[in-house]
Order: C-alpha cells, then sequence, then structure tokens
C-alpha cells in the first residue's frame, strides 16, 4: 500500500461523507424565512442566487475584516469576535504528558505509515510553535437572551485564512489569554 492510499484509508476518504448540522439554523432556513415574508414591492424580491450571492459576499468581508483586525463587533449588540492567543503549555503528570500544541496530521500519517508500532500505540507529532491563536466569541457585551445557548464556530475556509496571515505576518499580534 502506498503512502497516499494509506493516509486515505486512515483518514476515512474512501467514501462521500454527509457534513449535517443539527439543531442549528442556517442561511437557507433565513433564505425560507425571507421567501415568507417577502416585500410587497418586486423591485426588492431576491431570487435565492441573489440571496446566497449577498451572505456569501457579505461573509467574505466579514472574514477578512476579523483577519485583519483581529477582533470585529458584531452588527446589533449581537458580540464580538476576537483572535487570542495561549502560551504554549507542555505539563506531566508523572505518567502522561499534557499540552495544548496542535497536531501536526501530515507528520503524523507519514510516521504511522513509516513505523507500525507507532500506529498501534497512536503516537502524535506535535507543532512546535510558541504560541496558539484562537477565535473567541465575546458575550460579555452581547444583549440577548440565553447567551449560554449560542456559540461561534468557525469554519476551515477561516481558520486556513488565519494560520495563513500569522505565518506570512511576523508582526500579527493578539490579546494573550493566561
Amino acid at each position: 500500500m502506498e503512502e497516499a492510499e494509506f493516509k486515505n484509508k486512515i483518514k476515512k476518504v474512501t467514501g462521500s461523507r454527509k457534513h449535517r448540522v443539527t439543531g442549528s439554523l442556517g442561511v437557507y432556513d433565513a433564505y425560507k424565512w425571507y421567501r415568507k415574508n417577502k416585500p410587497k414591492d418586486k423591485k426588492y424580491v431576491l431570487t435565492e442566487s441573489e440571496y446566497f450571492t449577498i451572505i456569501r459576499r457579505i461573509n467574505e468581508a466579514l472574514r477578512e475584516e476579523l483577519v485583519i483586525n483581529g477582533d470585529l463587533t458584531l452588527p446589533c449588540r449581537l458580540g464580538r469576535l476576537e483572535i487570542r492567543k495561549h502560551p504554549a503549555i507542555i505539563t506531566t503528570d508523572g505518567k502522561k504528558i499534557k499540552t495544548n500544541l496542535p497536531i501536526d496530521w501530515n507528520s503524523t500519517l507519514k510516521l504511522w505509515y513509516e513505523d507500525e508500532e507507532c500506529l498501534k500505540s497512536k503516537v502524535l507529532v506535535r507543532v512546535n510553535v510558541p504560541e496558539i491563536f484562537r477565535i473567541y466569541y465575546n458575550k460579555s457585551r452581547a444583549n440577548y437572551n440565553n447567551k449560554s445557548f449560542y456559540q461561534f464556530s468557525a469554519n476551515r475556509d477561516l481558520r486556513k485564512l488565519l494560520k495563513d496571515t500569522i505565518k506570512s505576518t511576523s508582526s500579527f499580534d493578539a490579546f494573550t489569554k493566561y
């Protein structure tokens, strides 16, 4: 078995995947509400593709502002998105090593391909970085009910854009959280 086949087998990408978020409202749900409550004047009525294009462009602008400025205040007092950095911590409790460093999956899968014993014991290779950046949803100034039930989860494109910006910009800085 070649390395590419091995990685695909471990990642379980041989078949199709279902990407489904349950218990949450999305863009299509917002469009269904818009369609049900559309404006009376014909010049303000949007098609489905126009509606999704507007949403996509707004999300791209918000994403770029968050990555460039490091924080983004959401409208209507919905809170604030912030990029925070945490120091890399490696501790031990005598038996196990605990760390908050992210896993380097390319190196880990390469190691597992070359050494079967590491695969059986699930040895992980970590990225050696001094600081870890995370996107945090700050709800302290938000003005809505049941704040504890809301969460923000960054999609893969946003996380990748943030990673590339941090790597390319040596002066990128964020609020340090200890």
